[in-house]
């Protein structure tokens, strides 16, 4: 089994930034850093990519990899600071997608303490329809809300945590 993980954003498009100049791309890489030395650090082949000038060269980069599972974590935000929670989408059609973001979601939730905005099938995001793997990606929380953004700026071990269990969960049920 081999990951691929995508901190969203990044180059010169930061995506979404909160109010305190906190951006989604560097949070992103923040939590696939630690994500990627738990996951070597337990015997996890894995790959850690952020876009540099465009959202192709991520697709680009897994189908080269091999990988058997991608993916892609994000920060939600909103024009209502009052948006909030979790979410995680799939390639609509994806069977394999789908569990891993029945699981992802389960275990962010269950971790962090976030409200549950359930998973989502999407057919229209490139990182999801045009990868090899079995591709999610995951909203960890709204940079727009103050308290999310402080759990995600003050406890990025926690999103890469839930998400590395739900890595262990998903290859334990042998959905690989």
């Amino acid at each position: 089994m081999k990951i691929f993980i995508n901190p969203g954003h990044g180059g010169s498009d930061p995506g979404v930034c909160s109010r305190h100049n906190v951006f989604e791309s560097d949070v992103a890489l923040i939590i696939g850093k630690m994500l990627l030395n738990r996951l070597k650090l337990n015997g996890y082949p894995a790959v850690l990519f952020q876009q540099k000038e465009h959202y192709f060269e991520i697709s680009k980069e897994e189908n080269k990899s091999n990988a058997t599972l991608f993916i892609s974590i994000h920060c939600n935000g909103a024009t209502s600071t009052a948006a909030h929670g979790v979410e995680t989408l799939y390639y609509d059609g994806s069977k394999k997608g789908k569990q891993l973001a029945e699981i992802m979601q389960q275990q962010l939730i269950k971790t962090t303490g976030c409200a549950d905005r359930g998973i989502k099938p999407r057919t229209d995001l490139h990182v999801l329809n045009r990868t090899n793997a079995p591709a999610i990606l995951i909203e960890t929380a709204f940079l727009s809300n103050e308290n999310e953004e402080q759990k995600l700026v003050m406890q990025p071990e926690m999103f890469a945590n839930a998400i590395w269990d739900a890595i262990k969960i998903y290859k334990t049920q042998n959905l690989i």
